[in-house]
C-alpha cells in the first residue's frame, strides 16, 4: 500500500507543477502560461463596438480592429466560424453601408449599401437589409 502512495503523490506532483512554454514567445525556456491560469488563446472571439470601429478581443487580447463606413455601428455578426465578421453602420441619417471584414486582420473584405441588399446581394450580407 505504502509503495502505490509514493507512487501517486509523485505523480500528483509532477502534474500540478507543469509549466507550458509556447513556442515562438518570449525567450527560450521561459513561461508564459502558469498552471491554474486563464487560457491565452482558443477562446471564442467577441466584437466591442465603438463609434466607428469594432474591437474584436480573443478573451482579454485584442486581435483587431475594424474600421467601419459609418460611426454608428447597428448590428455586427460572426460568420466563417469567427474569421470574418459583418458589421451593419451609418451615420446619423442616410443610408446604412454593410461591411465584412477579416477578424484576425482587421482588413476590409467587401462592402455593399443596406437598401441594395432588398434585391438580393452577396451572402454574407444576408439578413442585413433595410
Amino acid at each position: 500500500m505504502r509503495p502505490l502512495l509514493i507512487v501517486l503523490s509523485v505523480v500528483l506532483f509532477g502534474l500540478n507543477s507543469c509549466i507550458v512554454v509556447e513556442e515562438g514567445g518570449n525567450a527560450p525556456g521561459t513561461s508564459t502560461q502558469l498552471p491554474n491560469s486563464p487560457p491565452k488563446y482558443g477562446q471564442p472571439l467577441r466584437a466591442i463596438n465603438g463609434l466607428g470601429t469594432v474591437v474584436i478581443l480573443e478573451g482579454s487580447r485584442e486581435i483587431a480592429v475594424c474600421n467601419t463606413a459609418s460611426p454608428n455601428i447597428e448590428q455586427t455578426r460572426f460568420i466563417s466560424e469567427q474569421n470574418q465578421i459583418v458589421v451593419k453602420s451609418r451615420g446619423n441619417h442616410g443610408p446604412a453601408t454593410v461591411e465584412l471584414f477579416n477578424t484576425r486582420t482587421g482588413r476590409l473584405e467587401g462592402t455593399v449599401k443596406a437598401y441594395e441588399l432588398a434585391n438580393g446581394g452577396p451572402r454574407w450580407a444576408a439578413g442585413m437589409a433595410d
